[in-house]
């Protein structure tokens, strides 16, 4: 049987990934919180050699744009990692549920640049179209801001070339 990833298994390949939260609701709201889960989602990005070009922390989603450079299912085992860790120490103090994250998380091959870039604004623009902040790089808790030269990310970014 194939492992539900087997056909993003390549060198190079790209990734668009989103995990949601189980109990959909405002959880990542707080400084503290946000910062420890893209503190941990850097981790285990570094710990699994992914190089990731861009992500979004929402209060109940993570979109992010990965990249594995080895054929070595590397982006499961990172989120698989990472969902693991935070689920079990880093849930925002309101959380109740059983687990913080929907078992399953959507994982996307993307071809070419083009792909990559829209992925990448829709990644950025996701807070504003849910009127958090006005214009992308005002929102904390994505590599927006990295991208406008406004800040430093906690994740370490791949900048998206061409």
């Amino acid at each position: 049987m194939l492992n539900r990833h087997s056909r993003l298994n390549f060198a190079g390949s790209v990734h668009f990934v989103t995990t949601v939260t189980l109990e959909r609701g405002p959880w990542f709201v707080e400084e503290s919180v946000c910062d420890a889960i893209l503190q941990s989602f850097e981790f285990a990005r570094a710990r699994h050699n992914i190089a990731c070009i861009g992500y979004v922390l929402m209060p109940d989603h993570l979109h992010a744009l990965l990249v594995q450079p080895e054929a070595n299912f590397g982006v499961a085992s990172m989120m698989e990692s990472f969902k693991k860790f935070t689920s079990r120490k880093l849930r925002p103090p309101s959380y109740h549920g059983e687990t913080l994250w929907r078992e399953h998380y959507n994982d996307m091959a993307v071809a070419g640049i083009e792909v990559a870039r829209a992925k990448l604004e829709y990644t950025h623009e996701n807070p504003v179209r849910r009127g958090l902040v006005h214009n992308a790089e005002e929102y904390p808790w994505s590599s927006a801001g990295h991208y406008a030269g406004a800040r430093s990310s906690i994740v370490q970014i791949w900048p998206l070339q061409g």
